[in-house]
C-alpha cells in the first residue's frame, strides 16, 4: 500500500488525505552509513523489486563491513536483513589469566588486547610449569584478523602423578612427567580395577595436568561370627574370615551343632 492507511473525512465534505493505491512491493535503498558502497543485482535502473539484491563492500583502508555482505528484497518490501556498517578494523581478544602481553593499544598493561592493524604486540606465559604454545609476536591485519592464530598457555610438564584410593603406581614414579606420558596404576590385592568407560588403568600427563580415571572395587568380606550367627559354614574351605573380590562366587552349607547337656553340679 503506497499512501496513508487511514484517512478521515473532514467538515468540509473532503478527506483529509488522497486515497492510497496498491503497487507492487519494492524495498528503499535509503541509508546514512558512510563509507558503504553498494552493488545492486541484477544492476537496473529503477525501484528494488522482491528478489532483487544488494553486495555491500567498504570505502577505504582500515574499514571492515560488520553484518550481512548480502542482503535480499523480499515480497513485502522488506529487505532480509539490516544494512550493514562499516567500522574500524581492530584485532580484539581477551587473555587467559596466565597470559600477558607487552602492551595494550592504550598503552597500559591489561587483560583486553585491542590493537589496529600494523600494531604488533609480544605475548607471554605467567605461573610455574605454563609456556606459551606459538607464536609470541603476532600483527594484526588490515581485516581485522590476526597474522598468525592466537597462541595460548599450556602447561608443559606433569609432577608426580597423584594417589588413588587402594590404588599404586606399577612402576617406580619420577619426579615429573611430559605431556603425553602415562602411568599405570594396579589395584590392592584382592581389590579389583574398573576398565570400562570411563575408568581405565592409566592416568595420562596433558599440558601439565593429569587426565584419567582410576577405580579399584573393594573385596566383599565374611567374618566366622556372621557365619556361626546365621548357621552356615563355607562348603569347601574351612571356617574362617574370607576376602573375595568383585565378581566372585562363594558357597555355603549348613552347620551342625550338637547340643551338650549341662552338668548337674555346674551352674550354667
Amino acid at each position: 500500500m503506497y499512501g496513508q492507511r487511514t484517512i478521515e473525512c473532514l467538515s468540509s465534505g473532503k478527506w483529509d488525505n488522497p486515497y492510497p493505491k496498491c503497487g507492487e512491493a519494492t524495498c528503499s535503498l535509503n541509508t546514512t552509513v558512510e563509507d558503504l558502497k553498494m552493488e545492486q543485482f541484477p544492476d537496473i535502473e529503477g525501484p528494488v523489486k522482491h528478489g532483487y539484491k544488494l553486495r555491500f563492500s567498504c570505502y577505504g583502508q582500515g574499514l571492515i563491513l560488520k553484518g550481512q555482505r548480502e542482503i535480499t528484497c523480499q515480497p513485502n518490501g522488506e529487505w532480509s536483513s539490516p544494512f550493514p556498517k562499516c567500522e574500524e578494523a581492530m584485532c580484539v581478544t581477551n587473555l587467559t589469566v596466565n597470559m600477558r602481553s607487552d602492551v595494550t593499544e592504550d598503552g597500559h598493561p591489561g587483560p583486553e588486547v585491542s590493537i589496529r592493524p600494523g600494531h604488533t604486540i609480544t605475548l607471554s606465559c605467567v605461573g610455574k610449569g605454563t609456556k606459551l604454545q606459538g607464536q609470541s609476536k603476532i600483527t594484526c591485519l588490515p581485516t581485522g584478523e590476526w597474522n598468525v592464530p592466537f597462541p595460548k598457555c599450556v602447561r608443559g610438564k606433569c609432577e608426580q602423578p597423584p594417589h588413588v584410593d587402594f590404588a599404586d603406581t606399577k612402576e617406580m614414579t619420577k619426579p615429573e612427567y611430559n605431556s603425553g606420558e602415562k602411568v599405570e596404576y594396579i589395584c590392592f590385592n584382592k581389590y579389583t580395577l574398573v576398565q570400562h568407560h570411563p575408568y581405565s588403568k592409566y592416568l595420562t600427563c596433558e599440558q601439565g595436568e593429569w587426565r584419567g580415571n582410576i577405580k579399584c572395587l573393594k573385596p566383599c568380606s565374611v567374618t566366622v561370627e556372621e557365619m556361626s550367627k546365621r548357621g552356615i559354614e563355607l562348603r569347601w574351605r574351612p571356617l574362617e574370615k574370607i576376602f573375595s573380590p568383585h565378581g566372585d562366587r562363594i558357597q555355603f552349607a549348613f552347620s551342625w551343632f550338637t547340643c551338650q547337656p549341662s552338668s548337674a553340679t555346674t551352674p550354667r
